[in-house]
């Protein structure tokens, strides 16, 4: 059974030789010359091919006497040696024992007419099992054509190439590389085939051996095994990937790419020094990972602040409807009501005040905070706002003293928000009151600093004797949202925010703000803003009151919530205004349409309504085809109260905008300079 299974076994190894030889045969039956040369025994078994050059050799021969005798049709002597090297008994058998199964040869030999054309030699290796002999059929072919082709695109690679430190030709059936170009490497001539021409596997592990970074040794070699390269390559045109070699100079990132022509089967091999891309690359995670953490942060922040002003705005609410449930009891009990509503009306105000610092943040951060840019007295200025601070001090038991100097009384006229001004000066005062000790004192001196540009500088210096300010928190106390102290909120009532806007705002006025400060002692805040100085004939002789009073000013007021139309109503009729309410934005429309002009000097126009919200109202009254269509002021009455909000209510057509909850003082305001 054995003796048979072995028969069997070389009945099949004889018709796969045979088969191949077949094959091979056949298809190079075109070539000028092909022999069957036995390499064990040392004969040449067959000659043939389509040139009557190759019948005239000695077919008796040696193989080496033949291979010198086919040699002297190759007329450079250096490719005639490289032939005869090659295709010597010796190096074909060596070559097959290396693993190789072809050898391959391209160079110019003569013809039948003793024209010199390219030629390309190929000895496919196969092993005959009737006698394990190695055999080899040698045969030449004219490639002409061909390898000018090869050449050009050999031409053209190297042309694109120039961004490339080292360029190779990979020929995967022989397992070898040639240099096209290369500028970083130098490879022993030892290891060196033929015409720059080395051997795949032996090239690079030279390379990788003395360039290649040793953590990267390892990953280079698997990815650049010809096997892995050729499977790569079967679905795809390119392959690459990165490593690091040494330098003298130190560690360089390097890519290595194998781009395959799908056309003519060309492959080639490309490293290239990537350290600027590397770079960019490391710089540009290390900004991804700034801009995580620092979105990380502000996301922490924002949960932080959210968390503060829910409490904050819940502490100030529960007190309001406790009020309200307690007034419940106590109907009868007038002076007990009146008490507990001057109680509820300073927690709405501190509610409010808590809106509004968000507010204001948001419209600074944003850049949509516009300062006004009108004419005032300073004198006046810094009078109303002393009675405004030395109200609340007095309440707190805190000495309040101002002093101006006299230079400021010959010229108070100047140029500025003054709106703004109090609101951030207002905010310097409450933190000097909030923070100030028992019985503690605030002083304000206000000076003139010498300028040259034709403005006035005014420089004022708040000193209080309050419980001060650490170093550590110096640094720090311009971040919105920060207090000192984790239950500050709880005791000095605030968001964090007043010094932040404080500073924002002097800066959008052109100014600065310093804080030096003694824990224990007190702190001193110094501003300092310049002022465009104006002459006292462009302020208005009107007094405040004639130029807020809006006494029988008609009004159309659209506003779906009842109670807030209700109190919108009641307190403009109490201010000798003739009011005409609407609960939505389609009978604002049909109202003012329907009546003649004339009717109604001022709307004022909710913008969250059923049936037709207030832009749309506004658009459509616009539209109106009568004159005071295009005239009548309109203002935005809404709860939605940020920069953008302005702008859509402006950009839709209409004159001002109002944030709930309402301020009677402001809405009268406001529609007096609308008129």
């Amino acid at each position: 059974m054995i003796a048979v299974a072995c028969e069997d076994n070389d009945v099949t190894a004889r018709k796969i030789y045979e088969n191949q030889l077949h094959s091979l045969l056949a298809s190079i039956t075109h070539a000028a010359g092909y022999f069957h040369l036995d390499l064990t025994d040392d004969k040449i078994l067959k000659i043939g091919g389509t040139s009557a050059l190759a019948y005239g050799l000695d077919a008796d021969a040696s193989i080496d006497h033949f291979i010198a005798e086919t040699a002297v049709f190759i007329p450079v002597l250096k490719d005639r040696n490289d032939f005869i090297n090659a295709f010597c008994r010796s190096s074909l058998m060596k070559s097959y024992e290396d693993g190789q199964v072809e050898v391959t040869r391209v160079s110019r030999c003569l013809y039948d007419d003793n024209i010199a054309r390219i030629s390309k030699y190929v000895a496919r290796l196969l092993l005959n099992p009737s006698n394990n002999h190695l055999e080899a059929i040698l045969y030449g072919e004219d490639v002409t054509r061909t390898q000018e082709a090869y050449e050009t695109q050999v031409s053209i690679v190297q042309t694109l190439s120039s961004n490339y430190l080292n360029v190779y030709l990979i020929n995967p059936r022989e397992k070898t590389l040639s240099v096209i170009k290369q500028e970083d490497h130098d490879v022993p001539d030892p290891d060196k085939k033929h015409n720059d021409t080395y051997p795949y596997d032996l090239f690079l592990s030279d390379y990788i051996r003395q360039r290649v970074y040793p953590d990267d040794r390892t990953m280079l070699e698997e990815s650049l095994e010809l096997g892995n390269v050729m499977s790569v390559l079967s679905g795809q045109s390119e392959y690459k990937g990165n490593y690091r070699i040494n330098d003298r100079d130190g560690i360089h990132y390097y890519q290595f790419r194998f781009i395959k022509n799908e056309d003519s089967g060309i492959i080639v091999l490309g490293f290239l020094n990537v350290d600027d891309v590397v770079e960019s690359e490391i710089r540009h995670q290390k900004l991804l990972k700034e801009a995580l953490d620092t979105a990380e942060r502000a996301n922490a922040e924002k949960s932080n602040f959210l968390s503060r002003m829910s409490h904050d705005m819940r502490t100030p609410l529960n007190g309001i409807i406790g009020l309200l449930e307690i007034d419940k009891k106590h109907e009868n009990d007038v002076k007990f009501l009146k008490n507990n509503r001057e109680k509820a009306f300073i927690s709405a105000s501190h509610l409010l005040s808590l809106i509004n610092d968000v507010l204001d943040m948001s419209k600074i951060e944003e850049g949509g905070l516009v300062l006004n840019h009108e004419p005032f007295d300073l004198i006046r200025y810094e009078k109303e706002t002393q009675m405004l601070i030395d109200m609340q001090a007095q309440k707190n038991g805190i000495d309040f003293t101002v002093h101006i100097a006299p230079e400021i009384y010959e010229h108070p006229f100047v140029y500025g928000s003054p709106l703004h001004l109090r609101r951030a000066m207002m905010n310097i005062y409450s933190n000097c009151i909030k923070y100030n000790r028992e019985n503690g004192a605030i002083h304000t001196e206000i000076n003139i600093l010498p300028s040259h540009d034709h403005k006035l500088v005014c420089r004022w210096t708040i000193s209080d004797t309050g419980i001060g300010i650490s170093r550590e928190y110096l640094e720090k106390i311009f971040e919105p949202f920060t207090q000192e102290k984790v239950d500050a909120r709880s005791v000095y009532h605030g968001t964090g925010l007043g010094m932040s806007i404080a500073k924002a705002l002097f800066e959008q006025m052109g100014g600065t703000i310093e804080i030096s400060s003694t824990p224990g002692i007190g702190s001193t805040f110094v501003i300092t803003l310049p002022f465009e100085e104006a002459e006292e004939t462009d302020i208005s002789s009107e007094t405040e009151a004639e130029r807020n009073s809006i006494q029988g000013i008609k009004i159309l007021l659209a506003e779906d919530n009842e109670i807030n139309r209700e109190v919108a109503q009641v307190l403009l009729e109490e201010e000798g205004a003739v009011v005409t309410a609407v609960s939505n934005g389609r009978e604002a429309v049909k109202l003012f349409s329907s009546h003649p002009e004339g009717t109604f000097d001022v709307i004022l126009m909710d913008i969250m309504m059923p049936l037709m919200d207030g832009y749309e109202a506004t658009r459509q009254i616009r539209k109106l085809d009568r004159a005071d269509a295009s005239s009548i002021p309109i203002i935005a009455l809404t709860a939605n109260a940020f920069a953008e909000d302005v702008r859509h209510a402006l950009g839709c057509g209409m004159n001002a905008h109002l944030a709930k909850p309402l301020d009677v003082e402001k809405m009268i305001h406001t529609i007096a300079l609308c008129l």
